[in-house]
C-alpha cells in the first residue's frame, strides 16, 4: 500500500477527500459536510449500507453487518499526528469524547431535528492494530462504553466504524480517481503519466523542468520590499521574508462583515480543493484584496505567491541561496501563525498593468497565453499555452492577478475582466482547481467581480500594536549594528503612535515604513500625508548630499532642478498612466533626458550645455535617489504614491486661477484622486486662502448640465476624503464647510460611494458627530428618498464600525427609519435581484424613452438621446406596491455606454434628461440610481490627463522671459 501522506492535505481538503471517498463507498446519497461545532465537517447518509460491497469493509476484512437507517460521518484531522500510535489514539478518544457528549446533550435538550442511529469516526491518524492493546481495539473499546453511557440521555447509537490512516489510504488505491482530484498526494510520475511524455515535462520540478525555473526566479524577485532602497545609514536591505506582515480584512460579501487576516484566509481557502465538481467546493472560491494606497496589496500579494512558491519547492534539492530565501519565507509564516500551504498550489503572479497593456494594444492575448509567453521569456523553453492548459488540469494553480486599479482605460479594464471571466470559464470545464486572487484600490473599482463567484476582502488599518511591532522589526533590520541609532529611532516611533496626529499617518505599512525613515532626521513628525511623503523624498535628497561623494555638489547646486524633474516625471507618467497603453507607467531614458534638457533650456542654458547638465541630472536621479527605478525599457516610480506625489507638486504650479481650474478638470478622475488629495495637501500648507478656494471648488463641482447637476454627486465623497486625510484639524472654518458639503451626500441615495461617505462621517469630528446623526434620524419624517439615502449610509457606516475601533459606534440604525417592507426590498435589490412570478419587468430603456419623449424635445436632439438611452436597454427593474409603485431594480446590463456620454455633453439634452427625472415619483429613485450607477463611473473614466498636460505646458511657457 503506498504511504500517502494525508497530513498534505489540511484539515478542508482531507475532509473533501472523506465525503468523496464516502460517496465513491456509500453511493451518491452521502449529503456534503457542513460546519460543525467544532470546526468539523459533517456528512450524512440516510439509507441501507452493505458494508461487504464497499473498499472501506475490504480494508479491515470486516464485510460483515448492513446498516439501514441515519448514519453521520465526522472528520477528526490531526495537523501534526504524533509519532506513537498510543499518543496519536489518545488525542482521538478525546476528540470522539467531546463528539459523543455534544450528542448526548442534543438528545437531551432536543436542540438536533435528527440524532445519529450509526457513525463512522474518519481520521488521518495511524492507530496500531495490535488486538486488544492496540489503538484500534483500545479506542473502539472506549467508544462502545461512552455510547452504551449515552443511552440513558436518549442517544441510541446502533453501531460505529473507524476509518483511520491506513484504511483512508487503501480506499484510495481502490479509487484511484478520487486521489486524482487531490495533488498532495501525487507524485511526479503520477503527474507526468497524465501530461503525457513531452520534451519539456511540466511538474516534476527537475533541473529540467522550466516550472522549477520559473519558481526560483520568481522566489529571488518577490523577496524584495520595495521602499527597501531609501539609502543612508539604514541601508540594509528589507526582505519580505523579514518584516512580513498580515493585515485584518472585512469579508465585504457576508451580512455579518466577517474580520478575517487576509493572507491567512486565503491560504485556507486555498488548502481546500476548489474543483468545480468537488462535494464541498466554497461557493466563492476567488477574491479580491481592495485596499487604499499604501495598504500593502502587492506586498500580501507577493507574501502568498511566496508560500505557495515554498511549498512547491518543500521536497526539492535547491541550491544555498534558494535555500534561504525558502527558510526565511518558512519563518516568517510561522512569525504570522500561518502554516506552508497543504495545497501545493502552482502560484502565477501577474501584473495586470502590463497585461492589460497587452490587451490596450489590440492583440487579443488569453490570460494563459500570456503567462506562457512570460514563462518562456523567463526560463530556457517555449511553454505552449495548450501545454499549460494541460498543467491547469493536472495541478492546482494561484493566479494572483495584481494591481487591477492600475489599469485605469475603461476598455482594457473590460478587456481583463473578460479574460478572467474567459479563463475562469475554462478552468470550469477542466474542472481545474484554480483559486484567483485579485488587488485593487476602491477608487474606481466600477465594474467588480461577480459576488457569486469573488469574495471580496477589505483590507483594514494596521492594528496599533501590530504597527509598533512592524516598525520595530523594520529599525531592527536597517540599523543592525547601531544601537544608538535603533535607541533614538524606536523611541520616536513611540512617540508618533501616541500622537493622535501623527498615529492617524500609521495606519499602513508603507506610511509605517516611511515614518521610520523620516524619524531618524525630524524629532517632530508630519500631520498629514502630503509632507509625510514630502519628507520622504526630502530626506532622500538630504542623505545623499550629505554623503562625501563628487555627485553631492552637482547635486546641491541642481537640486531645485533635480526636484523639478521629479515632479515633470511624475506628472507625464500619471498622465500616461490614464491611457490604456501606458498602464505601466515609465519613461525611456531618451524622454528623460529630453525632458531634463528641456528644463534646462527654460533657463536659458544652451542646447549643448542643457544637454550636458541633463545627463548629469538624470545620472543623479536614477542611481543616487533611487525614487526613479528600472521599468521595462526606461524608468518609472517604484511607489506609485510617489508618482502620485510629484505629479500633485507639478500640478499646483502657478496662479490660483490656474491651480484651481487644473483641480477641477481632474476632481471627478478616480486616477488622479490620490494627486488631488495630495495637493489640496500642498496647497492647506502653503496659504490659508486655498482653504476658501478648495471650499468654493466643492461647492460648484456638480453644477455641469451633462453630470445631471447634483444627482450624482463628487464633491460629498472628496469632503470625506479631505476629513479622513487630516487636512481640516486646526482649521474650524474649513471644517465646518467640510461637514455641510459632506451632509448634501445625504440628500440622495448613493449607490456608488456609500461606502467612503460612512468612513467620512464617522471620522468626523464629535463636535459635528451630533449634527449627523440629526440629519441621518430627520429622514424617518421626509420623503422616500431621503429615507432610501440614510438607510444606504446607516448600513454602510455599520459595516464600517464593525472592526474599526478608531471610529465611533452608530448612534441610529436603519430600523428607526420605519422602512416600509416594500422600501426595504428595494433598498435590499442592489444585492439580490429576486422577482416573483406574477412581477412583470420593465425594459429602463424603454421606459426612459418613453418619459422623455412626453417632454417634447426637438428633433434631431430627441434621436440623439433615444439612441443614447439604448445603453439602458435590457436593465430591467420591476413595479411592486400601490400606485403610484415603488420601482425595485432586476437586472442590471454592461452596453457600451458611449452614445450616453455623447448624447449629455448637449446642454440641451441633459437638461431634458434632467426635467425627466424630476418628473418621476420619489419612489422611483432607483430609476435613477440605476442610470448612475452606469453614467457617473463613465463620467468619471474619462480622459483628462493630455488636457491638463497642455495646459500647464502652455502656462509654463508663458510665464517664461
Amino acid at each position: 500500500m503506498p504511504d500517502y501522506d494525508l497530513t498534505r492535505l489540511g484539515d478542508r481538503a482531507f475532509e473533501q477527500l472523506v465525503v468523496a471517498l464516502a460517496r465513491q463507498d456509500l453511493g451518491p446519497g452521502v449529503a456534503v459536510f457542513g460546519d460543525g461545532r467544532d470546526g468539523g465537517r459533517e456528512a450524512t447518509f440516510d439509507g441501507t449500507i452493505r458494508w461487504s460491497a464497499t473498499a472501506a469493509a475490504a480494508a479491515t476484512d470486516d464485510p460483515q453487518d448492513v446498516w439501514s437507517g441515519y448514519t453521520v460521518l465526522q472528520a477528526k484531522y490531526q495537523v501534526k499526528p504524533k509519532s506513537s500510535p498510543r499518543e496519536n489514539a489518545i488525542w482521538l478518544q478525546n476528540e470522539i469524547s467531546s463528539e459523543i457528549a455534544g450528542w448526548a446533550q442534543a438528545a437531551t435538550s432536543a436542540s438536533r431535528t435528527r440524532l445519529p442511529q450509526y457513525l463512522i469516526f474518519i481520521t488521518n491518524i495511524d492507530l496500531s492494530p495490535v488486538a486488544k492493546v492496540g489503538g484500534i481495539d483500545t479506542l473502539t473499546s472506549f467508544i462502545r462504553t461512552k455510547l452504551n453511557k449515552a443511552i440513558d440521555k436518549g442517544l441510541h447509537v446502533r453501531d460505529f466504524r473507524i476509518w483511520h490512516a491506513d484504511q483512508i489510504r487503501a480506499m484510495l488505491d481502490a479509487n484511484q480517481a478520487v486521489r486524482w482530484a487531490f495533488p498532495g498526494l501525487l507524485t511526479a510520475g503520477d503527474v507526468l503519466a497524465q501530461l503525457g511524455h513531452d520534451i519539456v515535462s511540466l511538474g516534476n520540478l527537475d533541473m529540467r523542468d522550466p516550472l522549477r525555473q520559473e519558481l526560483l526566479k520568481s522566489l529571488t524577485t518577490d523577496r524584495w520590499i520595495r521602499l527597501g532602497q531609501a539609502g543612508g545609514a539604514g541601508d540594509a536591505k528589507l526582505w519580505l521574508d523579514d518584516i512580513a506582515i498580515d493585515l485584518p480584512a472585512l469579508i465585504e460579501t457576508q451580512d455579518d462583515g466577517s474580520s478575517v487576516q487576509a493572507v491567512e484566509h486565503v491560504l485556507r481557502i486555498g488548502d481546500s480543493n476548489l474543483r468545480p465538481r468537488q462535494p464541498g467546493r466554497y461557493s466563492r472560491p476567488h477574491m479580491v484584496l481592495v485596499g487604499g494606497p499604501g495598504q500593502g496589496k502587492s506586498t500580501l500579494s507577493q507574501l502568498i505567491a511566496q508560500a505557495y512558491r515554498v511549498a512547491m519547492l518543500s521536497d526539492a534539492d535547491l541550491g544555498p541561496s534558494a535555500q534561504v530565501i525558502v527558510d526565511g519565507t518558512k519563518d516568517a509564516l510561522t512569525r504570522l501563525s500561518l502554516a506552508v500551504p497543504a495545497n501545493r498550489r502552482w502560484p502565477v503572479r501577474i501584473d495586470l498593468a502590463k497585461y492589460a497593456e497587452e490587451l490596450g494594444s489590440g492583440r487579443d492575448v488569453s490570460l494563459l497565453r500570456w503567462i506562457a509567453q512570460q514563462l518562456s521569456k523567463r526560463t530556457v523553453d517555449t511553454i505552449h499555452p495548450s501545454k499549460l492548459r494541460e498543467w491547469l488540469r493536472v495541478w492546482p494553480w494561484a493566479l494572483i492577478l495584481d494591481g487591477l486599479d492600475e489599469v485605469p482605460s475603461q476598455v482594457s479594464r473590460r478587456a481583463v475582466y473578460d479574460q478572467v471571466d474567459a479563463l475562469l470559464t475554462d478552468a470550469e470545464d477542466l474542472d481545474a482547481d484554480l483559486l484567483v486572487v485579485v488587488t485593487t484600490r476602491p477608487t474606481g473599482y466600477d465594474e467588480r467581480f461577480p459576488e457569486q463567484q469573488f469574495q471580496h476582502l477589505r483590507l483594514q488599518h494596521v492594528p496599533p500594536r501590530e504597527a509598533a511591532a512592524f516598525a520595530e522589526r523594520i529599525i531592527d533590520k536597517r540599523f543592525p549594528d547601531d544601537e544608538d541609532m535603533r535607541v533614538k529611532v524606536s523611541e520616536r516611533m513611540r512617540d508618533a503612535a501616541r500622537d493622535p496626529l501623527t498615529v492617524r499617518l500609521m495606519e499602513t505599512p508603507l506610511q509605517v515604513t516611511i515614518m521610520s525613515l523620516i524619524v531618524e532626521k525630524y524629532p517632530t513628525l508630519p500631520p498629514d500625508r502630503f509632507t509625510l511623503f514630502s519628507l520622504y523624498y526630502q530626506t532622500v535628497s538630504d542623505r545623499e548630499i550629505a554623503k562625501d561623494i563628487p555627485d553631492a555638489r552637482f547635486m546641491t547646486q541642481y537640486r531645485s532642478q533635480i526636484d523639478k524633474l521629479h515632479e515633470q516625471v511624475g506628472l507625464h507618467l500619471q498622465v500616461d498612466a490614464e491611457d490604456a497603453l501606458g498602464a505601466d507607467a515609465h519613461m525611456t531614458h531618451a524622454a528623460l533626458h529630453s525632458l531634463a534638457t528641456a528644463l534646462q533650456e527654460a533657463r536659458g542654458f544652451e542646447p549643448e550645455q542643457a544637454s550636458d547638465t541633463a545627463a548629469a541630472m538624470t545620472r543623479a536621479a536614477t542611481t543616487r535617489l533611487v525614487l526613479l527605478v528600472p521599468r521595462a525599457s526606461g524608468v518609472g516610480f517604484d511607489i506609485r504614491t510617489l508618482q502620485e506625489l510629484m505629479a500633485a507638486r507639478a500640478i499646483i504650479e502657478g496662479d490660483d486661477a490656474q491651480i484651481m481650474a487644473r483641480l477641477r478638470r481632474i476632481a471627478h478622475h478616480p486616477h488622479w484622486r490620490n494627486t488631488w488629495l495630495l495637493a489640496i495637501g500642498a496647497l492647506l500648507l502653503r496659504s490659508d486662502r486655498f482653504e476658501r478656494l478648495v471650499l468654493d471648488l466643492l461647492r460648484h463641482l456638480d453644477r455641469e448640465p451633462r453630470r445631471l447637476q447634483a444627482r450624482f454627486p463628487t464633491a460629498p465623497l472628496l469632503a470625506a476624503e479631505i476629513l479622513e486625510d487630516n487636512l481640516a484639524v486646526g482649521r474650524p472654518s474649513f471644517e465646518r464647510g467640510l461637514v455641510t458639503c459632506l451632509l448634501t451626500g445625504l440628500d440622495r441615495p448613493s449607490v456608488y460611494d456609500a461606502e467612503a461617505l460612512a468612513v467620512g462621517l464617522l471620522s468626523i469630528p464629535d463636535t459635528y458627530r451630533k449634527t449627523v446623526f440629526e440629519h441621518l434620524g430627520a429622514a424617518q419624517t421626509a420623503g422616500p428618498v431621503r429615507r432610501a439615502a440614510s438607510a444606504l449610509i446607516l448600513d454602510a457606516m455599520e459595516r464600517a464600525t464593525r472592526d474599526q475601533g478608531r471610529l465611533t459606534s452608530i448612534r441610529i440604525t436603519r430600523d428607526k427609519l420605519a422602512l416600509t417592507a416594500t422600501e426595504k426590498r428595494s433598498l435590499h435589490s442592489w444585492d439580490n435581484k429576486i422577482i416573483h412570478d406574477s412581477e412583470i419587468p420593465v425594459d429602463l430603456g424603454t421606459y426612459l424613452e418613453e418619459n422623455v419623449e412626453t417632454l417634447g424635445l426637438a428633433s434631431p436632439d430627441a434621436a440623439i438621446l433615444r439612441n443614447g438611452l439604448q445603453a439602458m436597454a435590457g436593465s430591467t427593474f420591476i413595479f411592486v406596491g400601490p400606485e403610484p409603485h415603488t420601482a425595485i431594480p432586476y437586472m442590471p446590463t454592461h452596453r457600451s455606454i458611449a452614445g450616453l456620454l455623447l448624447a449629455l455633453d448637449k446642454e440641451d439634452i441633459a437638461n431634458t434628461l434632467d426635467l425627466a427625472f424630476n418628473s418621476f415619483p420619489e419612489t422611483h429613485w432607483c430609476i435613477e440610481a440605476m442610470v448612475g450607477a452606469r453614467l457617473k463611473p463613465a463620467q468619471n473614466r474619462l480622459p483628462v490627463g493630455l488636457n491638463l498636460l497642455q495646459e500647464i505646458q502652455e502656462s509654463q511657457a508663458a510665464s517664461r522671459p
